[in-house]
């Protein structure tokens, strides 16, 4: 099941030699039309029963994709409004609440956290200099177990702010601040206990009023609405046993270890977070957090001492694809894997929720970052004024692009592809496999419905053939003799 959104630019029809060349419009429509083909393959493949995706540029969700149910049980289908529990993206909005309350003078970014947690300083034999602090918490260099004492996330026995606190004094420091990195949802906790200290509310309490309603994100929630599973709230699933099913996630809150994995949000609304981010950023000034703050929580506080990842902000991680740099972060818990990740120059974040604990929303990201990201900015990032309309004639003879578009697949055989529309030529991409990007093909056009592959080096390759029914509608491709149906 999916279901595409997409923001349309007037279409232009371009002169091509050969055949008709594509506006950048309809280049991006097409790729976003072959994403689908991909996530609907490879999600159907691992037996997902629920997933979200999201593609943001500035202020607008420019496309969606929504996979399977809701529940099993109701089988409500998944839309962009969905509520996914988005597990440790939640850190991002507990450390823009703690940071909120650094501006008002509430919290200080270097003071030791137990100045505002009472009987919560573990026992500490490393000689440090420095106490953990929200700064070297939220960069996850504070020292602190990544932990606490029992092993709640097997039973879900999350603790209530006692346990947290009788928790934290059982545990030893592991290491002195900024010795190494060690991620802790213990220190996440904690910064959320002094959130509820400061501000004088509950830390959900807060983080709605200060976060999500000057946000408009009205559907998230900051704790587990599971008496809304099928009605909104997609519940979760673990990994496949031997049989290849999966067993739900029993009803659970996160309760104290809420501020390090405890909301519940949609791609519509992340997608508000997100054009938040953006939005700042460029206009400067103060919604929320003032945007020096903002930025300074997404430079970098922490990299490897070999400059290898994980690069940390304040809250926000970095996180490298190629030579480009995103921000953002991702989310692993009960039945649930999320990834939120933005490219902060180019104005673009890639929302990903998934109902399955083994599969990589992370991976699906860089595919889809890879497929897209540079047709999203050429579409929505150009000047207004580069838009000018080529003149609107086909040359006779030329052909249209656009009867080649569609799902092929070979029957019995993983090798779907998705051939779709290029600047004057076509693309072909795999349905399956780890490498969809880097192994996409291109098709230029000799003559009729024959066509050859260009060859990395441009060059001419193998013919590529294309048939037609008795219609005379495309139904088949033929490359090195294998025949493609489709679909």
């Amino acid at each position: 099941m999916q279901k595409i959104v997409t923001t349309s630019i007037v279409s232009l029809l371009l002169i091509s030699t050969g055949s008709i060349a594509q506006s950048q419009q309809q280049q991006l429509d097409s790729r976003f039309r072959a994403a689908s083909a991909i996530l609907d393959a490879q999600l159907t493949l691992e037996s997902v029963p629920g997933a979200a995706f999201g593609v943001v540029h500035d202020q607008s969700l420019v496309w969606s994709y929504n996979h399977g149910v809701e529940s099993y049980k109701t089988e409500s289908p998944v839309t962009n409004d969905t509520l996914f529990s988005i597990c440790s993206v939640s850190k991002l909005f507990n450390g823009i609440a703690a940071m909120n309350l650094v501006e008002e003078g509430k919290l200080s970014l270097d003071a030791p956290i137990y100045d505002y947690i009472e009987g919560a300083a573990p026992n500490d034999n490393t000689g440090a200099e420095e106490s953990a602090t929200l700064r070297n918490i939220l960069s996850h260099t504070s020292g602190l177990p990544r932990e606490g004492i029992d092993d709640f996330w097997a039973n879900y026995s999350f603790p209530d702010d006692p346990s947290l606190l009788a928790s934290s004094r059982q545990h030893e420091q592991l290491y002195q601040p900024y010795e190494h990195w060690q991620y802790s949802n213990l220190g996440m906790a904690l910064i959320g206990k002094a959130i509820a200290e400061t501000s004088g509310v509950q830390w959900g309490e807060y983080i709605d009023s200060a976060i999500l309603s000057p946000l408009g994100m009205e559907k998230t929630t900051t704790d587990m609405p599971f008496d809304r599973v099928g009605k909104g709230f997609a519940r979760g699933y673990f990994v496949r046993n031997s049989s290849g099913q999966r067993n739900p996630v029993d009803k659970h809150q996160f309760r104290s270890y809420s501020a390090a994995a405890g909301i519940a949000s949609s791609v519509n609304d992340m997608g508000k977070f997100a054009s938040w981010n953006f939005r700042l950023r460029e206009t400067g000034g103060e919604e929320i957090l003032k945007a020096t703050t903002l930025k300074n929580m997404q430079r970098i506080h922490w990299i490897g001492p070999d400059f290898e990842p994980p690069g940390w902000g304040l809250a926000f991680a970095t996180r490298r694809f190629g030579k480009k740099t995103l921000w953002g972060h991702g989310g692993y818990c009960p039945g649930a894997r999320t990834a939120f990740s933005m490219r902060l120059p180019d104005k673009t974040a890639y929302i990903m929720m998934a109902t399955a604990n083994d599969i990589s929303p992370g991976n699906y990201v860089k595919m889809m970052f890879d497929f897209v990201n540079a047709a999203v900015t050429k579409v929505y990032g150009a000047d207004e004024g580069t838009k000018s309309e080529s003149a609107n004639e086909v040359a006779s003879g030329d052909v249209d692009l656009s009867e080649y578009e569609g799902h092929y697949a070979v029957t019995n055989y993983d090798w779907d592809s998705y051939i779709g529309l290029g600047d004057g030529e076509l693309f072909s991409i795999a349905l399956y496999g780890d490498n969809v990007v880097s192994n996409m093909q291109t098709f230029v056009h000799d003559k009729g419905d024959i066509f050859y592959r260009k060859r990395d080096d441009g060059s001419r390759g193998e013919p590529v053939i294309f048939e037609r029914n008795a219609d005379g509608k495309v139904s088949a491709v033929v490359q090195h003799s294998y025949r493609s149906l489709k679909q």
